[in-house]
């Protein structure tokens, strides 16, 4: 049997990783011939891994995945040629894997009767909310053909008379899920090499995407050999889904012969850092006792940030007994703050622009740093007790003990990814007033950095760090990038640091002792009650996460109609139609001028932008998702408004 296989590649950074040759090389096994698409003009970086394909062709990437298989087919290779072939294989980069050998999935595959196939399969189903039935349907990333239909002048026309479609969303809708039910409605029958009609059920709520949703299951039990990138990137916004993915990666590393570290290696260049925090479940609880045999001769520095005098008792007892096993170096902007630590011989400096380089040049000869900052036990701003709660939510998450310190050093030699680990936030007293800040105002100023150092990563407005990282363990080599670093953007290090350690291939998470995480927890969890609770009296019930973000912006909507006379409802899409009916006096619709608009919507007028003059004493509410927000608000504030409300 001849076999032609085309595999797609794309990424908007123009770099080819690691997981694409492992799989080249696997595919290598089961094809005559191995064409490599790429759905961009030229490679910035990692062309050699693309050298074990027989030819490699460049395009832009016009139609997706669709329109790159459409031109190889049709053009670059040419019908003559594809037809001397017994089977077609056609897959995309966006999937690891696989976790056993290639040919042992052929050879099972051989097995069965198919005009064609793919490695999962989604049954038919019905929208939520019952506008479009889909049919069931082979999906797309990964298909073969077989010599029957490959034969076909039905097939030729398929793929001569596709056009390259315009969104990603219109590429599934008339490509995936339509490409299954023609060739089967012509009498081409199809089958899957997964098992997901396991789970396939009438109840319309199931009406997942199986690879996305559980796919630890599918890899250990429903035999896929693959992890879908979409998996890990995917953001459920209030199922409890997360356990999947730190499964099946454990599963992967522990019972496969596949290098996990390519899957790292992809996804931390790829992925905001705190997509990554939350999908990779990137918290981690050490026992207070000694788990591991010993240090095995790592360079260990704790570094002490001082800031208050009224701390020097507190800190010291904690230094007695760390002293005579790491480094310790006491750093603070006064040479008053060192004395009483200059006094009990301990090594001090004073944090000058002068010996900035000479500290970075210290913290980068050793393996690991420990970054630890004092606390106000003073009554003089905040209550003691306040500070003294601060003070050991540092102290006892980071560097609590020798033995909780050697538990770290080991958690970090045996996960070589992580480069930082930063202690939960602090959310009693007035620090609980930080929870959801966000950015608190600096994000320009940190793209700005970003961009002046060439910091590479997922920057995001709309995702801020999931942690400011003020007190931290982080392997020394990671200062390296401070040296011509201005003082102005050494104030931003605390949402920056996971953006450093990301460029270059760390992860970061959070760490924190069993005492302090059972402690938290509970404390965390009457947070929640509390919310809930109040929410649930003054706005109504609410059974999930989404539906109580529901119930409090309708509420605050109402609140903001009712202090203008004449409102103008921004977006006619989903967001509009939920909150519509909370508004009674909506004067019309607008949407941006550039974009495609009806003239009526829920019996009211359409109206560009530009369309509205007179603003004053007029309402706007926006009713978009975050990200076209994010672009509209500019927008908004050229045109002169300043009274608008953002759902």
């Amino acid at each position: 049997m001849k076999r032609l296989c085309i595999y797609l590649t794309y990424d908007k950074q123009g770099i080819v990783d690691s997981y694409i040759e492992y799989m080249l090389k696997e595919l290598r096994t089961i094809a005559d011939r191995l064409i490599v698409v790429c759905n961009q003009p030229q490679i910035v970086s990692g062309e050699h891994f693309l050298k074990c394909a027989d030819y490699i062709y460049y395009r832009e990437n016009l139609g997706f995945d669709a329109g790159g298989f459409k031109d190889a087919l049709c053009e670059y290779i040419g019908w003559n040629q594809v037809w001397e072939y017994d089977e077609l294989v056609l897959a995309n980069d966006s999937f690891f894997g696989p976790f056993r050998p290639m040919r042992e999935i052929f050879d099972e595959m051989n097995q069965k009767e198919a005009d064609f196939w793919g490695l999962t399969m989604h049954k038919e189903y019905t929208n939520q909310d019952g506008t479009r039935l889909t049919p069931e349907h082979v999906q797309s990333f990964f298909l073969v053909f077989r010599s029957k239909l490959l034969h076909s002048d039905l097939f030729q026309e398929f793929w001569e008379s596709m056009p390259y479609y315009q969104s990603f969303s219109e590429a599934i809708e008339k490509y995936e899920k339509q490409l299954t039910k023609f060739f089967n409605s012509a009498g081409y029958s199809y089958t899957g090499y997964a098992d997901t009609r396991a789970n396939d059920t009438d109840n319309i709520k199931n009406n997942f995407n199986q690879f996305i949703m559980i796919p630890n299951e599918l890899v250990q039990k429903r035999r896929f050999p693959f992890l879908k990138k979409q998996q890990i990137a995917y953001h459920t916004l209030d199922q409890q889904t997360q356990e999947n993915i730190p499964l099946v990666l454990d599963y992967i590393k522990k019972h496969t012969n596949y290098d996990i570290n390519m899957i790292y290696e992809n996804i931390i260049r790829l992925m905001n850092v705190s997509d990554l925090q939350r999908r990779l479940c990137l918290h981690y609880i050490l026992d207070e006792k000694q788990e591991t045999g010993g240090l095995q001769a790592s360079k260990i520095a704790v570094a002490v940030l001082i800031e208050h005098s009224s701390s020097f008792a507190y800190v010291m007892e904690k230094v007695k007994k760390l002293w005579d096993k790491y480094h310790i170096l006491v750093l603070a902007k006064s040479q008053e703050l060192l004395n009483g630590y200059k006094e009990k011989g301990l090594e001090c400096i004073e944090c000058i622009e002068d010996n900035r380089h000479t500290i970075i040049d210290k913290l980068i000869s050793f393996d690991l740093v420990c970054v630890l900052h004092d606390a106000d036990m003073s009554s003089d701003r905040i209550p003691s007790y306040v500070g003294k709660s601060k003070f050991y939510n540092i102290w006892e998450n980071l560097a609590g003990s020798d033995d909780y310190i050697r538990n770290v050093v080991d958690l970090f030699r045996q996960n070589e990814k992580v480069g930082i680990l930063t202690a939960p936030r602090a959310n009693f007293g007035d620090y609980f007033g930080s929870t959801g800040a966000g950015w608190n105002g600096r994000f320009e100023e940190v793209r700005r950095c970003m961009d002046e150092k060439q910091v590479q990563c997922h920057l995001d407005y709309l995702k801020p760090p999931f942690e400011i990282i003020e007190n931290y363990w982080i392997r020394g080599g990671l200062f390296a990038c401070l040296r011509s670093w201005e003082p102005e953007f050494l104030e931003l290090l605390p949402w920056i640091w996971c953006y450093i350690a990301q460029s270059r291939g760390f992860l970061t998470g959070t760490v924190e002792s069993r005492r302090y995480a059972g402690m938290n927890e509970i404390n965390k969890q009457y947070y929640l009650d509390a919310i809930g609770a109040q929410i649930r009296e003054q706005f109504g019930g609410f059974h999930s996460f989404v539906e109580l973000q529901e119930v409090l912006s309708k509420r605050a909507v109402v609140d903001y109609c009712q202090k203008h006379e004449k409102i103008y409802v921004y977006g006619t899409g989903e967001f509009a139609k939920k909150f519509s009916p909370v508004m009674p006096n909506i004067e019309a619709y607008v949407v941006s001028d550039n974009q495609n608009k009806q003239q009526v919507f829920r019996g009211r007028k359409v109206l560009y932008l530009s369309e509205i003059s007179n603003i004053e004493g007029t309402g706007l509410v926006v009713c978009l998702d975050k990200t076209n927000q994010a672009q509209v608000v500019p927008q908004l504030r050229k045109r002169g408004f300043k009274d608008y409300f953002c759902v």
